[in-house]
């Protein structure tokens, strides 16, 4: 068993950390051969995946299922409530892909890492992991909102990644999906391998025949429009933002409530920068 990964600077190896953290600032795409293909095998692999699903330790809720990017229904695999492991194998084995977007809260040596990388970088970091097996991949062209550090732990899979990128994308944005020339990296992960995918770049995957399992460790960032975003909840709770503007008395009092109003958003506002990130 190689050496457990328990920090940023085990995981990013042989980059260095101010490297890295340049890479998060600047959104630079970087890829690393690794030089042992166990290196990840402390944090993960098909093995111990594949009991923590059958056993309930990473829940059925958990876990999604697509197969040529659609989503196969639980009951194709599920058992009086569990996952039924020879029907997940044989679902994998005609080309479907296992899809776990939120792997990290179940498996402590992951949610470990998590909490070692967010004191270093003071972002939220979630670890999912994607198993393929055939053809194909279990997602169709996309970008993500958020950078993304793959980690090959078991098989290939070839990423192609295209440019330009979408510039600081967040949710809900809507962006042109049609490729743009040649990709700006193509190359085939092995594992011990590792790929740093800056946030809003295009990118497709394609798997070998046999079983293919990475680990994507997302890095999630304090924006501004997030921070606005969890803003809103709190305040329908208070009665000064749920006035009816246009129906005060007259202006001297629609002066005074504009100024309560600006007073109390940017104490808000402020009071939420100073506070752990919301990604939201």
């Amino acid at each position: 068993m190689p050496p457990a990964i328990a920090s940023l600077e085990d995981l990013i190896a042989p980059l260095t950390e101010p490297e890295f953290l340049e890479l998060l600032r600047t959104r630079s795409i970087r890829f690393h051969r690794g030089c042992d293909e166990n290196r990840y095998d402390g944090l993960l692999t098909w093995r111990s995946l594949h009991g923590m699903i059958e056993t309930g330790a990473v829940p059925p809720e958990a876990l999604r299922i697509t197969k040529e990017a659609a989503v196969v229904p639980p009951l194709f695999y599920l058992e009086n409530g569990r996952v039924n492991g020879d029907k997940l194998e044989r679902l994998l084995a005609s080309g479907a892909s296992l899809i776990i977007e939120a792997l990290s809260p179940h498996v402590p040596a992951l949610n470990a890492l998590c909490a070692s990388i967010e004191g270093r970088t003071a972002e939220t970091i979630v670890v999912g992991a994607i198993a393929t097996r055939g053809d194909g991949g279990a997602l169709a062209y996309h970008y993500d909102e958020d950078d993304l550090l793959i980690a090959q732990v078991e098989g290939s899979k070839r990423w192609r990644i295209y440019g330009p990128p979408v510039r600081n994308p967040v949710s809900g944005m809507s962006a042109s999906s049609e490729q743009q020339g040649e990709p700006v990296f193509d190359e085939v992960l092995r594992p011990g391998d590792f790929l740093f995918l800056p946030a809003g770049y295009w990118h497709q995957c394609a798997n070998e025949r046999d079983l293919s399992l990475h680990l994507g460790i997302f890095f999630k960032p304090h924006t501004a429009y997030y921070a606005v975003k969890s803003l809103l909840t709190k305040l329908v709770t208070e009665e000064i933002f749920r006035r009816p503007l246009a129906r005060l008395e007259n202006p001297t009092e629609r002066l005074a409530l504009e100024a309560e109003i600006k007073a109390r958003l940017i104490g808000q506002f402020e009071s939420l920068l100073s506070q752990k990130p919301p990604t939201g």
